[in-house]
């Protein structure tokens, strides 16, 4: 993990320094909250660290892992809907938790299509700032998109899981980074990874060590993906995601209460 995404490094998952959100174009910032115009770097997070972001003072930064944070970005599933002549707010989970989501409509928006796509139980991406209006912390979105290849969900919450460990063991060890989420889990419930058996010995080595380790996670809800990742690491994030996907079309794996929690059958 020599690369932060987060700094530009990482490659195909479009996290950038400087340049703001790829999409182009300013926030329109909601009563309450101060545009961050310091802090351009866009970090894919989980809605848990969006709660759990701190602040030295209300007027500054939010932090995550100790680091300022501007705009980021989320993927998450649309629970509930609610239109006003203003704006569109949706109640999005992904997870590890709920937020508000409210994107600013005019009437140059509204004719270019803005919320074509987007509509309840269905998967989308979010770009914006974290913002408090009324006490309630929420994001307010330059842009959400529906989610048109599942794969981009489980790389999403892989990303987020990289960048954040980056951050909490800059030194790049594995060790160090497991260590650090056992600690400070914004994922999943935690889960240890076992030994791979001899029930799974015909596999390749990484599929082996999926299925021991989700093999070891005895709850009913089975065992978030990202979870998986870390214990997988330093694996590369999209190389868990093949290996998973692989063992779900053999029958070793399932979904349990949404795509992102599996469990051994």
């Amino acid at each position: 993990m020599s690369d932060n995404p987060y700094y530009g490094g990482g490659g195909g998952g479009g996290y950038m320094a400087g340049g703001g959100s790829p999409f182009g174009g300013g926030s329109q910032d909601s009563p309450g909250g101060k545009k961050n115009r310091n802090n351009q770097a866009l970090r894919p997070v989980t809605i848990k660290q969006i709660l759990e972001a701190t602040q030295v003072h209300p007027d500054s930064d939010y932090q995550i892992d100790g680091v300022d944070v501007g705009t980021v970005q989320l993927v998450g599933n649309v629970h509930n809907q609610s239109t006003t002549a203003t704006n569109v707010s949706y109640d999005i989970g992904d997870g590890t938790g709920y937020i508000d989501v409210r994107q600013w409509l005019d009437t140059a928006d509204d004719e270019a299509g803005k919320m074509d796509g987007i509509m309840q139980d269905k998967y989308v991406v979010v770009t914006g700032n974290i913002k408090v209006f009324g006490g309630k912390r929420h994001v307010s979105a330059q842009n959400i998109r529906s989610v048109e290849n599942h794969d981009e969900v489980y790389h999403h919450f892989l990303k987020a899981l990289q960048v954040s460990l980056s951050f909490r063991n800059p030194s790049g060890v594995a060790g160090g980074a497991a260590a650090a989420g056992a600690t400070h889990n914004d994922y999943a419930g935690g889960a240890s990874a076992s030994p791979a058996g001899a029930d799974f010995s015909h596999l390749p080595a990484l599929q082996r060590k999926i299925m021991a380790i989700v093999s070891a996670e005895d709850h009913d809800d089975g065992m978030h993906v990202s979870a998986v990742g870390k214990l997988c690491l330093p694996t590369d994030g999209e190389e868990v995601m093949n290996a998973i996907e692989n063992l779900m079309g053999e029958g070793l794996l399932f979904s349990t209460i949404d795509d992102l929690h599996i469990k051994a059958a």
